[in-house]
């Protein structure tokens, strides 16, 4: 569980007492997205990771992460339910930056994983918090903590709404005792959209099938005229209960903020 707003405090002024969070912001806000990274390189150095999503965002984000620093790595979990096509991007997106893209996967395979829930956990509204968790956060984050790493880089954005909506530039993430930076923060669809145009930029290819936000192929469908964006994801449990909007890898998704 993440901390709640009133506990957020307390984790602004635990957290790496030596980063001003109100100062870095400011600055922050008047930086360019290559700039941010720039800053959180200067800060943090190999203690840097970029979550890599093969979202669009995430895909601009390795761009500008090979022009700051391409040894700076790319952390991909492959939960074992992608489709071939993101696994294909993850590798595309290798060759064509020589970025240092580490692949992490779930202790259990999917076989194992059924066979010691006797059933599909993605499949129930009460079993596919726990399959994310098993398959996406738990190999990100303890390779986050193994690995001493203390900023984790995302591109999630204001005008995706929700939670999303109240984000600052950089920010508490209490699961690996250090910080989550949104250099992508303030971009718009079209900004996003003009900036994978004029970069040549490699994107999924399912976006052109109308999958806007793409994730284990189990959980994901095509998203209809008038749809929000994200009405594809885990759309299987919306008859179950209340339908889940995000998977918990993002801390600021959940109970963070």
């Amino acid at each position: 569980m993440g901390a709640s707003p009133r506990n957020l405090m307390q984790v602004l002024t635990t957290s790496e007492p030596s980063l001003n969070l109100d100062a870095a912001n400011a600055e922050l806000a008047e930086l360019s997205a290559e700039d941010r990274l720039h800053w959180g390189d200067r800060h943090f150095g190999e203690r840097m990771a970029l979550l890599g999503s093969m979202q669009k965002t995430s895909c601009a984000l390795t761009h500008l992460l090979a022009n700051v620093n391409r040894d700076r790595e790319v952390v991909f979990v492959d939960t074992g339910f992608h489709f071939r096509e993101t696994l294909q991007l993850r590798d595309r997106l290798i060759r064509k930056y020589k970025v240092d893209v580490v692949t992490l996967y779930p202790e259990e395979t999917p076989e194992q994983q059924e066979e010691r829930f006797g059933r599909k956990l993605h499949l129930f509204v009460d079993g596919q918090p726990e399959c994310c968790r098993l398959r996406k956060e738990e190999p990100f984050l303890n390779y986050m903590r193994e690995s001493g790493k203390k900023l984790i880089v995302n591109g999630v954005r204001r005008t995706e709404g929700g939670r999303r909506k109240q984000l600052k530039f950089v920010m508490p993430d209490p699961r690996i005792d250090g910080f989550v930076l949104h250099p992508l923060l303030d971009w718009s669809d079209e900004q996003l959209a003009e900036f994978i145009r004029a970069k040549d930029v490699p994107i999924h290819p399912l976006h052109e099938q109308n999958y806007p936000s793409i994730g284990c192929q189990c959980c994901t469908t095509p998203v209809g005229p008038g749809e929000d964006p994200r009405a594809g994801r885990w759309r299987h449990l919306r008859q179950q209960g209340e339908q889940p909007a995000y998977c918990g890898i993002n801390f600021t998704d959940g109970g963070g903020i």
